[in-house]
């Protein structure tokens, strides 16, 4: 009866810790990624100046300062009077999570930009872009210049 008792305990033990290896892995599979059907999903949400043109993608890489072999694929959408309006939407899908790292630095870089460029000539515009939204998820990342008290939720409902 102890030999049994011994047995399971042991068993019971190497189940548990093949289990907690099993958590230690990779877990990048598991993390929600942002897709570029979500851009859609926010610009539905009212968040955004509703004069927002898609940019080619092909322009992207070079306004972000992306190395363009690192970026996969793209959806940006900007406000059409930029004299007005900094709203911006961009979803970079990227070749893996150092690169979306990257990205999301160029994204901090680009708001810290127009944050200076438009305190001079569209200063109404400031708050927006210092409440702006920007998110890495996986190799993904999500740059979001809106509406301050609607954007956060909007974006947080894609989770």
């Amino acid at each position: 009866m102890k030999r049994t008792l011994s047995r399971a305990g042991l068993l019971a033990a190497a189940l548990a810790l093949i289990l907690a290896l099993g958590a230690c892995g990779d877990n990048s599979a598991q993390q929600p990624v942002y897709t570029l059907d979500n851009a859609q999903t926010l610009l539905d949400s009212g968040a955004f100046d509703p004069s927002m043109a898609q940019v080619p993608s092909d322009l992207v890489a070079g306004l972000y300062g992306l190395d363009t072999d690192s970026l996969q694929d793209c959806v940006c959408y900007m406000a059409t009077n930029t004299s007005v309006s900094a709203d911006e939407l961009t979803i970079l899908i990227l070749s893996d999570e150092s690169a979306a790292q990257a990205a999301v630095e160029a994204c901090q870089d680009r708001v810290e930009n127009q944050i200076a460029v438009c305190e001079s000539y569209a200063p109404a515009a400031v708050p927006r872009l210092e409440d702006a939204v920007i998110r890495q998820a996986g190799n993904t990342v999500l740059l979001a210049v809106g509406d301050p008290a609607t954007l956060p939720g909007a974006v947080d409902a894609l989770d």
